[in-house]
């Protein structure tokens, strides 16, 4: 048993590093329209760098420092989201002592995405300690190939990253370790050590997206009706999971109130309000909610995957004690979490197409843990093994095609250039559209620290008077800004700048 073991993770790891290679031309690419979410984190990353965290105040401003922005709060604080999923970014940084890049982000995806997987193998092996070999090791490992090896994840990771992504891994560890001291799987001291460890994840997981808030609902239903007393269980919820995750949603509301003041809470009020109402026309081609989010699977996981879900779903509600108890537990506490936050963030979940991305996780279970244990045929394990292998091989190619071809990385040059020549008192224009940095979402240009206008004349003359101390300057090509710099100077190859 444990030599097919070894030999599972063996290939694991090299299987691992064949979706690496399938990504590569994606690995340290400038951003684009379709990233703006991990040029957000490391916009963020990069202030808290340069800044300081508590200079800061430890959240996301979508305007960088510079004399135009005078106070912290006409940088434009996004107030969404807690940073947990920048802050460990952050904390490696400071360590490493070095910048972050697209790569560097790209590095820490990758790590997360392979270390779901192995989490998954280690935890469904445990919940399948009763079955017979080697129904447990396909059940087990089947999953993780296919959370490594689907279109879905390889489009997500490592090229995206915010809230949405880095809550996976302390979701899936909460999630583990619930299942694991409800059915008493290891020995008495590991499940001490797992209890322990659950108000920290807790506040992690709170501390990086509001999905931590209708899991821990769940969790006491979960609780209520596997141990049907409130009096036993009560004491223990609050002290391992009320309490941590208040105390994350505190600390988030003090920073907004260090950076908002006292009208913090109308403001939270009024962006869960954006998030979860049709506030931007976002269902105007779609009578429902359910429409948009459809459109988002099949775009992102592909047909094939999505009607083989339905069959194991079938197959699960036609023949649940084919399934082990703490698989079909496990399941319900990812998937049920997930429903409700796309239920109460709708308008949020209708736009993004990255919030499926946690749906990814009981989509792999489904289709490697619960499919294999639910049907009956000879031959069962050689067959899915091999049907497991081509499906892989299909939705590799489909990622293939899928992808954006790579970036120019000439925005990079022009990103460093910009932010290496211009400090605070700069104000920069442009007569290009390419070169101009609006507010949000962050593209490109983001790093540059700076925000890049749309060249006009009244502008650049009302900016004179209101801020006599800013230094104008107008950037681009050459054909596009000679007009208005008869000695223009250059800033990077092909891109040149003068003072207005």
């Amino acid at each position: 048993m444990r030599r097919g073991w070894a030999l599972g993770f063996t290939l694991y790891v090299a299987f691992f590093a064949l979706t690496i290679g399938l990504r590569w031309r994606q690995l340290d690419q400038p951003y684009t329209d379709f990233t703006w979410n991990t040029a957000h984190s490391q916009l963020m990353v990069d202030n808290w760098l340069e800044n300081g965290f508590w200079n800061e105040r430890g959240i996301s401003f979508l305007n960088p420092p510079s004399i135009e922005f005078p106070s912290l709060l006409s940088r434009h604080p996004s107030i969404s989201y807690p940073c947990g999923a920048q802050l460990p970014i952050y904390v490696l940084a400071k360590v490493l002592d070095r910048p972050v890049t697209p790569g560097f982000f790209h590095i820490w995806g990758l790590v997360w995405h392979g270390a779901i997987g192995w989490l998954l193998i280690c935890g469904l092996l445990l919940f399948g300690a009763n079955e017979k070999e080697p129904e447990r090791t396909l059940g087990a490992f089947l999953p993780g190939f296919l959370w490594l090896g689907t279109r879905g994840p390889l489009i997500f990771f490592p090229t995206l990253w915010f809230a949405d992504h880095a809550v996976l891994l302390p979701f899936v560890l909460v999630g583990l370790a619930e299942v694991i001291v409800a059915h008493d799987l290891p020995q008495e001291c590991h499940r001490r050590w797992i209890t322990w460890s659950l108000p920290v994840l807790i506040f992690w997981g709170t501390y990086t997206d509001w999905l931590f808030v209708p899991l821990c609902a769940v969790i006491l239903v979960y609780r209520l009706l596997h141990h049907r007393d409130v009096k036993a269980i009560f004491p223990a919820f609050v002290r391992q999971i009320a309490l941590p995750a208040a105390l994350a949603v505190t600390l988030f509301f003090l920073q907004m109130f260090w950076v908002v003041g006292p009208h913090f809470g109308s403001a939270l009020l009024e962006r869960f309000l954006v998030r979860s109402m049709d506030t931007t026309g976002a269902f105007e081609r779609q009578a429902s909610l359910l429409g948009y989010i459809y459109g988002h699977f099949v775009e992102a996981m592909g047909g094939l995957t999505i009607v083989l879900t339905v069959l194991a779903l079938l197959l699960l509600c036609a023949r649940p004690r084919t399934i082990p108890s703490p698989l079909k537990d496990f399941l319900w506490l990812l998937s049920v979490p997930s429903v409700l936050l796309l239920l109460i963030l709708r308008q949020h979940s209708a736009v993004h197409q990255f919030t499926i991305v946690k749906f990814m996780l009981p989509t792999a279970i489904l289709l490697g843990g619960i499919l294999p244990l639910a049907l009956v045929f000879p031959h069962k394990q050689s067959v899915l093994t091999i049907l497991c292998i081509f499906f892989l091989l299909y939705e590799g190619r489909q990622y293939w095609l899928s992808v954006d071809p790579p970036v120019d990385r000439q925005a990079r040059e022009w990103e460093e250039a910009v932010r290496r020549s211009f400090g605070y008192d700069d104000v920069l224009f442009t007569p290009e559209p390419s070169f101009e940095i609006p507010e949000q979402p962050p593209g490109q240009l983001a790093r540059s620290r700076k925000r890049i206008y749309e060249f006009d004349a009244a502008q650049v003359a009302h900016l004179r008077l209101t801020i006599p101390a800013a230094r104008l300057f107008l950037l681009g090509t050459a054909g596009a800004i000679d007009a208005h710099c008869p000695a223009k100077h250059t800033l990077s190859p092909s891109l040149y700048y003068c003072r207005l």
